[in-house]
């Protein structure tokens, strides 16, 4: 972390950060203004709130010692290891077992679209590692927040291991944890967990409530998915469990994104975006033709006048706020709508649009099924790329 601290303190960008620049430039809430939230920082008024931010010794203790700190975490990302039941198309094999096994036969088929990925070693199967990683965050006063992920988190054992041992040494007491999960999977001892934590923060994986789902988050079935969130929203009412969905918008998920705003809606769950998705390259919502994004802004516009939203009238970045939720749901609502009426097609518009046809057509021809039966309404337009 040094390098990458003296990197930003020198003003220079690092490549781990285009997805928020991506989504900076598209004027959605990164996770880049989320974090600086936590400094007091904000992005429009960057210079004067830096300056007078809380941290700003410990800025200058960076700037002064070659990147280096002196303050010990307060927030953690723990990646606990790759095993997952889904094999998601936007996903890669770092952080999917399942798709690890496809991309062998998926990069024969189409080298220069399937690269070879490494996979996460799952540490956390090791009871000596888990106890050392325990053992050494037990020590650390500072930290607020730790975030567990996978593959699919709550398909791990290892996840309920070190949850159970934090709440042994009752460390769990003072912090917050969180995790993802794909739906999937529902597992009653998450229910004990969620008890024990100072704060519990579930978000939600889905791209659709229709079953385009299923052809995205393969092999998952949209209707199981539904059940198990019902579990998590009655988890919820009974708990101070904070639930969000994440959703990652792509070229396929977005024809009917109206049907997640309104699941949002009628279920009082932000739908917060991981990102916009921007790799692979292909699947980015920017290769739309002007006839489908005129279809997906009528149905956005049609929620917005049934649920009479309304645009908050300044920026609201802190979104998990428990009073803001409703604010918040029309934010993100109005944001994609944003999105669809003002992106603006990349250069090389037309290769991507092949090789999205290339790139769906590698997976069918490993799962045998096709698009068009999820998304008829996109025939016309993937036949004109050679489907």
């Amino acid at each position: 972390m040094n390098s990458l601290r003296q990197s930003m303190l020198d003003g220079q960008g690092s490549a781990i950060c285009s997805a928020c620049y991506y989504e900076d430039s598209n004027n959605k809430i990164s996770g880049r203004s989320r974090q600086l939230l936590k400094s007091a920082i904000t992005v429009d008024n960057f210079e004067k709130s830096f300056c007078s931010s809380p941290h700003w010794s410990l800025f200058e203790y960076s700037a002064e010692h070659q990147g280096q700190t002196n303050y010990s975490p307060v927030d953690l990302q723990i990646d606990l290891g790759n095993t997952c039941n889904s094999a998601c198309i936007m996903c890669i094999p770092t952080y999917s077992s399942r798709l690890s096994v496809d991309y062998i036969k998926l990069n024969q088929i189409e080298p220069t679209l399937f690269t070879k990925y490494p996979s996460l070693k799952n540490w956390a199967d090791d009871e000596g590692l888990v106890d050392k990683f325990v053992n050494e965050i037990s020590k650390n006063p500072n930290i607020k927040y730790i975030h567990f992920l996978g593959g699919e988190t709550l398909y791990l054992k290892s996840f309920y291991t070190i949850c159970n041992k934090l709440i042994e040494s009752r460390y769990s007491k003072n912090v917050s944890i969180g995790t993802t999960t794909n739906c999937t999977v529902y597992t009653p001892e998450l229910e004990r967990i969620i008890k024990e934590f100072k704060h519990v923060h579930l978000g939600l994986s889905v791209e659709s409530f229709h079953l385009v789902n299923n052809y995205i988050r393969y092999p998952s079935d949209i209707d199981a998915v539904w059940d198990n969130i019902e579990k998590f929203l009655t988890l919820r009412s009974q708990t101070g469990l904070h639930l969000s969905l994440r959703i990652t918008p792509n070229i396929l998920s977005i024809y009917h994104i109206d049907t997640v705003f309104e699941f949002m809606l009628d279920n009082k769950i932000i739908a917060e975006s991981c990102n916009i998705l921007h790799d692979p390259s292909c699947l980015r919502v920017e290769l739309l033709p002007s006839n489908l994004r005129q279809e997906i802004i009528a149905k956005i516009d049609k929620v917005i006048v049934d649920y009479k939203l309304v645009k908050s009238d300044t920026v609201i970045i802190n979104r998990r706020r428990e009073d803001l939720v409703d604010p918040v749901m029309a934010d993100v609502i109005f944001e994609y709508k944003h999105l669809m009426e003002t992106y603006q097609l990349p250069e090389n518009v037309e290769e991507e649009r092949y090789n999205l046809v290339k790139f769906i057509k590698a997976f069918e021809n490993l799962r045998n099924n096709t698009i068009l039966s999820y998304l008829p309404e996109y025939e016309e337009f993937l036949r004109s790329y050679g489907y």
